[in-house]
């Protein structure tokens, strides 16, 4: 039982972690577009570019994130493999 409140706490604190960070790189991706747009009047370019860079980073936090959950997981089933031989 409390394994499986600790696996929630983590989960969740994973996940609220990684809304953050995604949520933070496409407002920096995206204002720092406007915020370049005002400073060489170049709209839209600059803010679409942002954006798509903050896109792109989210997405490699998102797959970084994957593949540590992925390689936990794979290392506790190793230990429950070797726990049962």
């Amino acid at each position: 039982m409390a394994q499986k409140k600790q696996n929630w706490a983590k989960s969740l604190t994973m996940a609220v972690n990684l809304a953050t960070n995604v949520a933070a790189v496409l407002a920096i991706g995206l204002l720092g577009g406007r915020w370049l747009d005002t400073k060489f009047d170049m709209s839209p370019l600059l803010t679409i570019l942002g954006f798509v860079l903050g896109a792109a980073t989210a997405g490699k936090i998102m797959w970084d994130a994957l593949m540590e959950r992925e390689r936990q997981r794979n290392a506790a089933q190793k230990e429950s493999d070797q726990d049962q031989q």
